[in-house]
């Protein structure tokens, strides 16, 4: 009985040890699935940055940029962060030796992106103070100091559509990883891949970022520039002619003096409103570049602390 009873118990090893093969196997297979450590730590931060939408869906364009600088704010610092481990500086100092231009790619295109950040930094502090010039020159109706406000304004844009641009090839020039991947080891070129697309993806949320600011700043200043210094002219023409028409009798028939009363007075309300709307939108563009400059600066030494970072790593110690 005590034998039927070990061969029944042997009997029942086969389903348990299928099991555990077939465990063992789907635990195998998955392995080369699953992302070197190097990626697996990246993975989650290059996926929220990629599914950040290039435009703003909705009116609040200061959100929607802090946001997008936020997401890459992230992705950068857990870059930096994993350039410390030694499973990713092993495979990058290796592609050194075997390609030194690869390396020279990677610091060359942080420099180009930090640069990039460092400028727009400027410009931001720069369409800052031309937003604030600008209220005063509405309110004091000064109409050549908001000409000249506008015209820093049209620079600022100009400045930050080539920004842009630079970005932008950045992100168009060849991905590291495909000239050794031939010759590198599968290590190697998973870290070059995956440095790479942060490389790529990085450059077109910076290139998404600065054309929203320049197109909130436009749209900002909009208003006031379609309220050139001959409308400022004509209203105090109007206001003038006003004046000398009040000192006189009306009369029950509209009076040319009288008509030009009227149109001064309704030219006086539209300027009004236009102030009034144009203060709006330009203090409100004012008030959401503070939080835009915070986040750029986290993006800045973000930029700076990988480029460190990867210095360390790929330049030979002396």
């Amino acid at each position: 009985m005590v034998v039927g009873r070990r061969f029944r118990r042997s009997e029942s090893f086969p389903a348990p040890k299928s099991a555990a093969k077939s465990a063992f196997r789907a635990r195998c297979i998955s392995l080369p699935s699953r992302s070197h450590p190097f990626a697996a730590h990246l993975a989650d931060d290059l996926q929220s940055l990629r599914s950040w939408p290039r435009s703003p869906s909705s009116s609040d364009a200061v959100h929607w940029i802090c946001d997008g600088l936020a997401r890459l704010h992230l992705l950068l610092a857990s870059l930096s962060d994993v350039l410390q481990l030694p499973q990713a500086q092993d495979p990058l100092r290796r592609g050194r030796r075997r390609s030194p231009a690869l390396a020279d790619r990677l610091l060359d295109d942080f420099l180009r992106l930090a640069d990039a950040h460092g400028s727009f930094r400027s410009a931001t502090l720069a369409l800052k103070h031309d937003l604030a010039a600008a209220q005063v020159a509405v309110r004091c109706r000064d109409e050549r100091r908001l000409a000249c406000c506008l015209r820093a304004q049209r620079r600022a844009r100009k400045e930050l559509a080539e920004l842009a641009a630079a970005a932008r090839e950045v992100k168009k020039r060849p991905q590291p990883c495909s000239a050794t991947r031939a010759a590198a080891d599968a290590e190697e070129a998973e870290v070059a891949r995956v440095m790479g697309e942060v490389v790529a993806v990085a450059a077109e949320a910076s290139a998404a970022v600065f054309l929203g600011v320049a197109e909130m700043a436009a749209a900002a200043s909009a208003a006031a520039a379609g309220m050139g210094p001959s409308r400022f002219a004509w209203g105090k023409a109007g206001l003038r002619w006003g004046a000398r028409a009040t000192s006189k009798p009306p009369n029950k028939k509209a009076s040319p003096e009288a008509k030009k009363e009227e149109a001064a007075a309704g030219e006086e309300e539209e300027e009004e409103k236009w102030r009034r709307t144009t203060l709006e939108r330009l203090g409100k563009a004012e008030e959401g570049f503070p939080s835009l400059e915070s986040a750029g600066e986290l993006v800045f030494k973000s930029l700076v602390n990988v480029r460190v970072a990867l210095l360390n790593v790929l330049t030979p110690a002396l």
